[in-house]
């Protein structure tokens, strides 16, 4: 099974911007589309992030090549 980063950009409700990355497996793009998005939506990750609003149009995702 493919790995694949996925990197979704967040913005602040000051106005600061970042990148939330995700690396996870799965057999296609669209699953580590998925996976990602359900990950950041976690209590866990919204923390991290400090409740930044994620920016899910501007979502790149590229598998990781061994």
């Amino acid at each position: 099974m493919p790995y694949w980063s996925v990197s979704i950009p967040m913005q602040t409700a000051e106005g600061s911007s970042g990148v939330h990355v995700f690396i996870v497996a799965a057999d296609r793009s669209d699953q580590a589309r998925g996976h990602a998005v359900a990950q950041a939506e976690m209590p866990k990750s919204r923390r991290h992030r400090r409740d930044a609003a994620l920016r899910l149009e501007a979502l790149t995702v590229a598998e990781i090549n061994s």
